[in-house]
């Protein structure tokens, strides 16, 4: 009788064991899931983490103290990361934040120039050498075409002239390794 119990113990802890793990790696799927379709808020290393985990194409401004993460890459032609101050709900639609966009499209650089001849338009090349595009009258949003990607980013920021100053920086544009 003892030897069947103790095989039924080692069989149940086991069984047991199998599926702590299974269930381990699938809400941490499931958490993946969450960051990439924006249902959850993360901080630097996470996403980091999770954009390299994935191998996603995506670029911001780099990090702000105070702030977290919230990514939405269902389509990984077009990303977006939005920068959310600590302790803020993710619903909160009414506060608008610095959102950044990675955006596929063949010759970036061109088309960023182009636009720049459309009424309102200003665009200039900026001291990284991509193609810097804004409408003169709202640059709360400015478009960047890189150089030497097929890739544009879009920088908007609710602060007035917050988003061209980012584009100004040497630098501060960057692809999240």
């Amino acid at each position: 009788m003892i030897p069947y119990l103790v095989t039924a113990i080692i069989f149940s802890l086991i069984s047991f064991s199998v599926t702590f793990v299974i269930n381990k790696q699938q809400r941490a799927k499931e958490e993946v899931l969450l960051v990439i379709h924006g249902g959850k808020s993360v901080d630097e290393a996470e996403l980091r983490r999770v954009v390299s985990e994935k191998k996603l194409t995506v670029y911001w401004v780099g990090p702000e103290k105070g702030f977290r993460y919230v990514l939405n890459a269902a389509v990984t032609s077009s990303i977006s990361l939005r920068y959310i101050p600590e302790g803020s709900s993710l619903g909160d639609n009414k506060v608008a934040y610095r959102e950044i966009g990675t955006f596929v499209s063949a010759n970036a650089f061109k088309v960023t120039q182009q636009a720049a001849t459309l009424e309102n338009g200003v665009g200039f090349v900026n001291v990284d050498g991509n193609a810097v595009y804004y409408d003169s009258r709202d640059a709360k949003n400015v478009y960047i075409g890189l150089k030497d990607a097929d890739i544009q980013v879009e920088i908007f920021d609710p602060r007035p002239d917050q988003s061209l100053a980012e584009a100004l920086m040497q630098g501060r544009v960057q692809k999240i390794k």
